[in-house]
């Protein structure tokens, strides 16, 4: 394919070096994709089937965390093998003729993967918002459907982007990315501060008139969409620890030129970002406590069954 050989000639000397200058850093990064695709996909399967079970968590924020976790499961399935077996071509021949159709698909769905959960975690953050603000207009308001359009808009044009950059100019969708990157984390900042602002001021008037009134049933719902949306402040925090190194040493690639330095820190701070999809699970795991007490009970289950056929 003509726009597969044309992008690894663009890709492969930016950001590969000959295996033979780094070849035990290629090998380790492949040991640890491994690694990574499989925490990932057990990690997100386990999450998912739980989600599906936690009623107390509103229906669209539950929607954004599925759609999270969908994502996440995706770089197991799909994103982490394709970098092994890129680096694999690689280490048999340093050419496009080997690597092109390869390249193009990782980078794509690589791509996509990162887009869809700065727009996903950034989606999460504005329903947390909204849902502290709004109160009891937050359900009327914020439905699942409105949700599950919006998040179905925001990866068609993303996707949209990507392959207009991809095969009409890479150059402009590099820069393009990396802008929307720091675009991104900037809004998420924004997002998520107001967001720890406004829980704790709830906090306060929860305490406060907890003393003075008995509307339980307001207070609860205040306080549940109050502790929610402190918990989905963590998922931020990892996912902004994540990304920042990438985008930094991309932009110093994208303003000089390649070496083996940038290329081994890029190569690293890859790995860090497609870290953060086997990160998630175990923030939901550790901070929703009924997501953390179904899959409790599921891993008891399987025991209890494992046993049962064993003694059979």
């Amino acid at each position: 394919m003509e726009a597969a050989f044309k992008l690894c000639q663009v890709l492969l000397p930016q950001y590969y070096e000959r295996l033979k200058d780094i070849e035990g850093l290629y090998i380790s990064l492949c040991v640890f994709n491994g690694l990574l695709s499989f925490t990932a996909i057990v990690g997100n399967v386990v999450i998912i089937f739980a989600l599906k079970r936690a009623s107390s968590i509103p229906s669209p924020a539950r929607i954004l965390m599925l759609c999270l976790a969908v994502t996440d499961l995706c770089n197991g399935v799909f994103v982490h093998p394709l970098y092994i077996a890129l680096i694999l071509k690689i280490q048999q021949q340093f050419s496009c003729e080997n690597i092109s159709e390869i390249l193009l698909v990782f980078f794509i769905l690589g791509t996509s993967s990162i887009t869809m959960s700065f727009n996903t975690v950034i989606f999460i953050g504005v329903d947390r918002l909204l849902a502290i603000l709004l109160h009891l207009r937050y359900k009327e308001l914020i439905t699942p459907g409105r949700v599950k359009l919006a998040m179905a808009c925001s990866w068609i044009l993303s996707i949209a982007i990507i392959f207009f950059c991809v095969f009409y100019n890479l150059e402009f969708g590099e820069i393009a990315m990396v802008c929307f990157g720091y675009c991104g984390l900037l809004l998420l900042t924004i997002v998520y501060g107001k967001v720890f602002l406004v829980a704790r001021h709830h906090a306060a008037n929860i305490n406060s008139q907890a003393q003075t009134t008995i509307h339980l049933s307001r207070l609860s719902t205040l306080a549940q969409n109050r502790n929610l949306a402190i918990k989905t402040f963590y998922v931020y925090i990892v996912f902004v620890l994540c990304n920042c190194p990438y985008l930094i040493t991309e932009t110093v690639l994208i303003n000089t030129d390649p070496d083996i330095r940038i290329q081994t820190a890029i190569h690293l701070t890859t790995i860090l970002l497609m870290l953060n999809s086997s990160l998630n699970p175990l923030i939901f795991g550790w901070k929703l406590k009924e997501i953390r007490q179904i899959v409790k009970n599921n891993f008891k289950m399987f025991i209890f069954f494992r046993q049962s056929e064993n003694d059979s």
